[in-house]
């Protein structure tokens, strides 16, 4: 195996889509790599041996690629002063001539003292060209500046300078470092060294501000994006990126002389399939206590009520449900095994579904999903189906295939939602969306926990990192009571980690338990060492909307 481990010493990587110029590249691309190791091998005018090992690599063929999940950061327009040439000119004809005299009189072997002077003297009258060109170009030849001259050497002032348009699309990863392997390859030591000396003096990959540190290792994680050339699953996610071939050396230079002074110079490249590689059968993915088969209510009208609300929202709809089926409920439905007595086993969640995690997202409630415990019977199955019937019944228009089902808000009005029989067009309505597999996940409303873990907020850091430290052990013992395995890492988070989700003060303050107890509520980040399934219900709120997750899928 040959592998070049990447660490973003910025903590994040500043690259522009082949294909998009407002979106950032990621994964990172294979031909992206090597380019900048050709341009180390160039600035640091290294040994041919250094080429030989680059042109051994690029016939190594496609790499896989271990990169963690990203974040897609906002792209913002930033204007940035230019440089204008046509001020003063350019003085690269001049510069030219002058280092081709110097290189004249160094290249001269001859001990002919005329043929040195002669040298000599070309250098001598190239330098003065160049002076004579600068001069002029800085004062004019009356001695006495024109009209125009003080405005345009103005205009070289920072603050007067014009500006053009420039966006730096840009990505957060969750872990700062990534590695291209390529498994078959089998490189001599010579040849390794060579390669770790290059990579070693790499500075940037992508845009000058994503400074890098390179090195060689001799081992890989899982990849997490590997070469496919077949078409195989349509459902695979799949990415397409830029690889090198035999001759990408000579190739890269080839463009650099005829482009050197284009703006937006075109890489070279190959292009390859990219697929997320799927677990073997034996590596089952650990799924939690509740199912992906969701019954979906959509929002159909009414008042577009924020995510604070979700508890409120929940309450409601489970007490339609319990109206619905009258007296003596089912645990499934209710949640009690007795009066007063909550139930020992996962029932039925009530669970609405903000609108969060988009650049336009606003926090609004667009559905409620009715989530199913996995081990669910097919008896208490049809219970609720038969109790959301009963609902609809009553409710039913002719005309309409799926009535309107009324949900009574209080003061902010009535929410009519509706059944979906189909899939929705909005991926916040869509079960996958919440229970896709992935190491990362993010809460989208708070967690209640369990148990105080102390003052989170204390002036004193001792306590208040005692605080944090037990509440994200708390949230940990909670993924453990529904079936999945301990996160590697818990974060508590000061603020919501998505767009449109709102911050743990603005939600109402939640309470279980007789006596009733006030839960803390705390967001969290989620990292598993492998692949985990949704849903993620987690903490005391669990079954009213509280603690939902949500995973982080490539590009945020």
């Amino acid at each position: 195996m040959f592998a070049i481990e990447v660490t973003l010493l910025t903590e994040r990587y500043v690259a522009t889509s082949f294909d998009d110029r407002d979106k950032a590249e990621w994964p990172p691309h294979p031909a992206r790599l090597f380019s900048a190791l050709v341009a180390t091998y160039f600035e640091t005018q290294s040994a041919p041996e250094h080429r030989a090992a680059l042109e051994w690599l690029e016939t190594q063929g496609a790499p896989t690629i271990a990169a963690s999940d990203a974040f897609a950061r906002d792209v913002v327009t930033h204007f940035v002063p230019v440089n204008d040439p046509t001020v003063i000119g350019s003085f690269d004809k001049e510069d030219a001539a002058v280092d081709e005299a110097r290189q004249a009189l160094l290249a001269l072997k001859s001990i002919d003292a005329k043929a040195k002077q002669r040298a000599q003297l070309s250098l001598g009258k190239a330098e003065a060209r160049l002076q004579q060109r600068i001069k002029g170009a800085i004062q004019p030849s009356s001695g006495v500046p024109g009209k125009e001259e003080p405005r345009t050497a103005a205009s070289l002032l920072p603050e007067r300078r014009l500006r053009q348009p420039r966006t730096f699309p840009s990505v957060k990863p969750h872990s700062p470092s990534f590695v291209f392997a390529w498994p078959d390859a089998r490189p001599t030591d010579a040849q390794r060294s060579h390669l770790d000396l290059l990579a070693s003096q790499v500075v940037r990959l992508g845009h000058s501000s994503c400074l890098v540190s390179l090195r060689v290792v001799d081992t890989s994680p899982e990849p997490t994006w590997v070469p496919n050339d077949e078409a195989g699953d349509a459902h695979a996610v799949s990415e397409t990126l830029r690889i090198v071939a035999p001759g990408q050396m000579d190739r890269l230079c080839e463009s650099f002389d005829r482009q050197a002074d284009v703006a937006g110079r075109v890489l070279p490249a190959r292009f390859q399939r990219y697929v997320r590689p799927r677990p073997s059968r034996d590596q089952a993915i650990p799924r939690g206590a509740f199912g992906e088969d969701w019954i979906i209510l959509r929002r159909l009208d009414g008042p577009r009520l924020p995510s604070t609300r979700v508890v409120e929202v929940a309450r409601t709809l489970r007490n339609a449900l319990l109206e619905s089926f009258g007296p003596g409920a089912p645990e499934i439905i209710s949640g009690h095994r007795a009066p007063n007595v909550p139930s020992a086993t996962h029932h039925l969640a009530y669970v609405p579904l903000p609108f969060v995690g988009h650049a336009h997202a606003d926090g609004s409630i667009l559905g409620v999903a009715l989530v199913f415990p996995r081990e669910t019977s097919e008896a208490d199955r049809l219970l609720v189906y038969r109790t959301l019937a009963s609902w609809e019944d009553r409710l039913r228009d002719p005309d309409v295939e799926a009535p309107r089902l009324p949900l009574l808000m209080g003061r902010a009005g009535v929410v009519g939602v509706q059944r979906l029989d189909g899939a929705s067009a909005l991926e916040t309505l869509k079960a996958k969306t919440w229970c896709h597999p992935s190491t990362h996940w993010v809460s989208t409303t708070p967690v209640a926990l369990d148990r105080n873990p102390g003052d989170l907020r204390s002036s004193k850091p001792s306590v208040a990192a005692a605080a944090f430290a037990e509440a994200e052990a708390i949230v940990s013992r909670a993924c453990a009571n529904i079936g999945l395995p301990s996160p590697e890492l818990v974060e508590i988070l000061p603020a919501a980690p998505l767009a449109g989700a709102p911050k743990t003060r603005n939600f109402p303050a939640f309470r279980t338990g007789k006596p009733s107890i006030q839960r803390v509520l705390v967001h969290a980040a989620l990292r598993f060492s492998a692949p985990v399934a949704g849903p993620i219900l987690l903490g005391a709120g669990r079954y009213f909307g509280l603690g939902l997750f949500r995973p982080v899928r490539n590009r945020g």
